[in-house]
């Protein structure tokens, strides 16, 4: 059964008659093909990709089906919905931050105070990694004396010695490397308390309520 797409009147009058021999239940498949809908009870390989609707006896649209998308159209598909997913997976976290901020501290000072406190062990802890370099740049600079000195006699430089000069170096680059690291969580603290502030308020401020506990580090 066919019909141009302007004879809707046409393709009623056809389902109606159709709707006598088929069963009630019965639908058939219409799409467009070269500017004429077409309907029938199978679709031909030529109407493959095209979008098509299931149309029952009494003329009703009951589904509809897209057209198939091209490679690159389900490539740029697939580009936003990662994207949309990783927003709302932000949007969660988030959500979930601000949550057991709000239920952890019953009050911003409860959550300055937890964070200066951290901001002291984080301190800490910088300290003793700047004091830790320091000794091991003194070790490496004492073997590094005195493969120099064994070099200006004429002396070759002992193998257990070049070993610990290449260890002791190693382990310098190591602890430059942590000491980088406290600087720069240590240089973080007063943006994470803001942003973890914001977050408190933004809780409070939609209808959050926090309820009372022993605030954490």
């Amino acid at each position: 059964m066919a019909t141009s797409a302007g004879l809707a009147v046409g393709l009623c009058v056809a389902l109606s008659a159709q709707a006598q021999t088929k069963p009630a239940g019965k639908t058939v498949s219409c799409w467009t093909e070269r500017g004429q809908t077409v309907c029938g009870d199978a679709i031909p390989t030529s109407a493959a990709n095209s979008a098509r609707r299931e149309i029952n006896a009494s003329g009703v649209t009951v589904k509809t089906f897209p057209r198939p998308l091209t490679p690159e159209e389900q490539s740029a598909k697939d580009v936003a919905d990662k994207a949309e997913a990783a927003r709302a997976a932000a949007q969660a976290t988030q959500a979930r931050q601000q949550m057991a901020l709000a239920t952890t501290y019953p009050s911003e000072d409860a959550l300055r105070k937890a964070y200066a406190e951290r901001s002291q062990n984080v301190h800490a802890s910088l300290v003793a990694a700047q004091s830790s370099l320091a000794s091991h740049r003194l070790e490496l600079s004492r073997s590094l004396l005195r493969a120099a000195n064994s070099e200006l006699q004429g002396k070759p430089i002992a193998k257990s010695l070049d070993d610990a000069i290449a260890q002791q170096a190693a382990t310098v680059g190591s602890a430059y490397a942590d000491l980088q690291r406290k600087r720069g969580e240590y240089a973080a603290m007063d943006g994470e308390l803001q942003q973890a502030l914001q977050q408190y308020r933004d809780y409070k401020q939609n209808g959050g309520s926090a309820t009372a506990a022993t605030p954490q580090p």
